[in-house]
């Protein structure tokens, strides 16, 4: 992990002059971070149900992810900030959709974790 490290930072280093790679490590940055609901997303699906999840959680999710994008917006900040930022309300409120469609399925008796 530490070699991984090491050549990715030795790397990004040498590359700080180059714009369009500096731009597509920050759009990755941000994009991994956007994603981070889409495993329960999965989860809820294959499983049909949302037991076990914390509601609570993705409603405070939701609204930090709400904020954030707002004020990346308002701030004008570049462009892969506010749309990974609507990225990742529209994947929390889908959460949320879920929690409804699922609220009357009992909890799946094998249930995919997906870890």
């Amino acid at each position: 992990m530490l070699v991984v490290w090491a050549v990715g930072a030795a790397i990004t280093y040498l590359m700080l002059s180059v714009t369009w790679f500096m731009e597509t490590i920050g759009f990755l940055a941000v994009f991994t971070e956007a994603m981070l609901g889409l495993p329960q997303f999965v989860r809820n699906y294959k499983n049909k149900s949302t037991h076990g999840m914390s509601i609570c959680m993705v409603i405070m999710w939701t609204a930090g992810d709400m904020f954030k994008t707002g004020y990346f917006i308002l701030r004008h900040a570049p462009t892969q900030f506010w749309i990974c930022g609507t990225l990742q309300v529209s994947l929390d409120l889908a959460i949320l959709l879920q929690v409804y469609i699922y609220r009357k399925n009992p909890a799946p008796r094998n249930a995919h974790r997906g870890d």
